[in-house]
């Protein structure tokens, strides 16, 4: 109960904090940026309630899918969509929100806190380490210019991806549209070659296997993966919320 009461006090000021962030630095570019994805959030939630109480079975793949994102697991994301029967179309458009959406929350908080604007503690030290992570890459990227920071965000190497590549973007003093252009066209070129593979993968298992086998064995191996991240997490916010100043 103590947890519960502290975490519904901290989510009252958090939403106190991006309320007088909105109303009164709205004229900064990561405060419209930021406002952008938490609307996006907004109408995913509202979807995914829709979908509890007229698809659970639809709700569980694209609930499933989101936190997969949230991990990191593009990947795995996309391969859930497909083998649970959805459209190559489909896959790729809800992927690709997934993406947009966890692109523009993270770098406006990351810009704004880099710029000294906010300061959430929970959320700094995670900030700190990705800002490092970009300094680190920067140099290499700016060598190459925007087709370096294209086939960075679109190639799933280790420390690489959206959320970074718009962060080394912004470091390398890219207008806020010129770097969202480069980072989500190699976002969205990374998740269409994701699909298609994928989709012909799952075809060329149905003439030789039992796909329902497969599918029920991912089922689990995404279900455990998701439980273990969870957990780490969960870990972490506990050691969060045992400080007492928080």
């Amino acid at each position: 109960m103590k947890y519960v009461r502290k975490l519904f006090w901290l989510a009252y000021r958090a939403v106190r904090k991006i309320s007088y962030l909105i109303r009164e630095r709205f004229d900064l570019i990561e405060v419209k940026i930021l406002s952008i994805g938490l609307v996006m959030i907004l109408l995913l939630g509202l979807y995914l309630l829709y979908l509890l109480f007229v698809d659970a079975k639809r709700y569980g793949v694209l609930s499933s899918t989101a936190i997969l994102h949230l991990m990191g697991g593009r990947g795995l994301g996309i391969a859930t969509c497909l083998s649970a029967g959805l459209s190559v179309p489909l896959t790729i458009v809800y992927n690709f929100y997934l993406e947009v959406v966890i692109v523009l929350v993270a770098y406006g908080i990351v810009v704004l806190i880099m710029r000294n604007v906010i300061e959430p503690k929970l959320l700094k030290s995670t900030v700190r380490q990705a800002e490092f992570t970009a300094q680190g890459q920067k140099t290499r990227i700016k060598r190459y210019g925007a087709v370096g920071l294209f086939l960075f965000v679109m190639f799933p190497f280790f420390m690489t991806g959206p959320v970074i590549g718009s962060i080394i973007g912004y470091l390398l003093n890219y207008k806020a549209i010129n770097n969202f252009l480069i980072v989500f066209s190699g976002t969205l070129t990374s998740i269409v070659v994701y699909a298609l593979i994928g989709n012909g993968v799952l075809d060329y298992l149905n003439r030789f296997m039992d796909v329902e086998q497969v599918k029920m064995w991912a089922a689990i191996i995404i279900g455990l993966l998701i439980l273990i991240f969870a957990i780490y997490h969960i870990g972490t916010v506990k050691r969060f919320l045992d400080q007492d100043d928080v």
